[in-house]
């Protein structure tokens, strides 16, 4: 018996992307089964040299990039250019995230690509926008979550606005829309025979995220209120870490001290009423605070959540793919990735899962699909003397 097909099996992406935010939304393609060719410059991607590396590799650079094909290619050279040109015109799908108007210089824009391929589907990750004011300026992570209010909405105890920190939030939400924008584009091609061009912005992409946000703060001429749950919401520190406290509903806080065998809490006229507790909401959470000294968080979570109370401990990474296995989520797998090692991989949402596919994913080293694709088209290899070992951006 055959194995199903995977819902992108047989679709092929040029990926002409760098960083988090495009590679991200390619690797979501390779998860759902597309041939995704990977074309590095000289050296390769800039986030294959990022901090931290482990086991000679930077975990980000394998986070976005497991699953595809690389080829590098110096574009600034005619013979590779011509190369990338060839192989675009084979792909049903191409991503880019160039400064603007060096696709185009290059012969590799959506307007040059589709004039041979009309059922194309292109795609351009930007900063925010082509046409905007500001197309020219460069953008990462911290400079998206700056522009978009981001920092503001996650500002500390003392209202000073703060990043999220080492995770690039906007770069990841930015390759999910980018991906969602492509996948709706291929169905709309496989219904109706159409390609087209889109492009996904950093600065839109936070919007989406934050549209909850932009429309309260439209409505309430920019007083945007804390959008933290009904008291006592929030997070405590107990005789051994930090015990995630979230309440909803009136029925909530009455559960929440019901199992705490302190209803009477609630029998103080401050605490005694949804609005009693929003009008006295520090002097609760002080009292939660008082009692929840009394053990480890894990104990209290073990005690209150089986009873639909919502708390958790706040763990760290290792705590938290231990407690995926343990308690059966099961969203990690772990692979033996030539050149890497034993490693763990987050399964897609939706995908199925990187074990067991009839070719194994791997995390290529630079370049060293190059002679497959080559092979493909009938052309020659450059003479590897030809290829610059330093890496550049076009």
């Amino acid at each position: 018996m055959s194995p199903t097909p995977l819902a992108m099996d047989g679709i092929r992406v040029f990926d002409l992307t760098q960083g988090i935010a495009g590679p991200y939304s390619t690797m979501l393609m390779a998860a759902h089964g597309a041939e995704v060719i990977k074309v590095e410059p000289p050296g390769g991607d800039w986030i294959r040299h990022a901090r931290n590396q482990i086991r000679g590799h930077a975990p980000a650079a394998i986070a976005v990039n497991v699953g595809k094909k690389s080829i590098q290619l110096d574009l600034k050279n005619a013979d590779d250019l011509a190369t990338a040109q060839s192989i675009a015109r084979t792909c049903d799908v191409v991503v880019e995230s160039y400064r603007p108007g060096v696709v185009e210089r290059l012969g590799l824009g959506a307007a040059q690509l589709r004039a041979d391929s009309p059922a194309l589907i292109y795609c351009s990750v930007t900063g925010f926008g082509r046409d905007s004011r500001l197309c020219d300026r460069p953008v990462i992570d911290h400079i998206a979550q700056a522009y978009s209010g981001w920092m503001h909405i996650n500002a500390d105890e003392s209202g000073a606005p703060q990043r999220t920190r080492n995770v690039v939030l906007a770069d990841q939400i930015t390759g999910l829309y980018a991906y969602q924008a492509i996948a709706s584009a291929l169905l709309r091609r496989f219904r109706f025979g159409t390609g087209g061009a889109l492009e996904v912005t950093l600065a839109g992409s936070m919007a989406a995220f934050l549209a909850p946000r932009i429309i309260s703060s439209a409505l309430s001429d920019g007083k945007v209120g804390n959008a933290e749950f009904t008291a006592p919401t929030g997070d405590y520190p107990t005789r051994q870490g930090v015990l995630v406290v979230a309440v909803q509903k009136p029925a909530d806080v009455q559960r929440l001290f019901a199992m705490l065998e302190r209803a009477d809490v609630l029998q103080d006229a401050r605490f005694a009423t949804p609005q009693a507790r929003a009008q006295n909401a520090d002097a609760l959470r002080r009292e939660l605070a008082t009692i929840l000294q009394d053990r480890t968080a894990a104990q209290w979570e073990e005690q209150l959540a089986p009873h639909g109370v919502m708390v958790c401990e706040a763990r760290d990474i290792a705590q938290f793919m231990a407690a995926q296995r343990s308690d059966g989520v099961d969203v990690i797998e772990t692979l033996d990735l030539p050149g890497v090692g034993p490693c763990p991989l987050v399964k897609v949402p939706g995908a199925p899962p990187w074990q067991g596919r009839r070719s194994a994913p791997r995390f290529p080293q630079v370049g060293e699909d190059l002679q497959h694709i080559l092979d493909q088209l009938g052309r020659s290899p450059r003479p590897a003397s030809a290829i610059a070992t330093e890496h550049h951006n076009p």
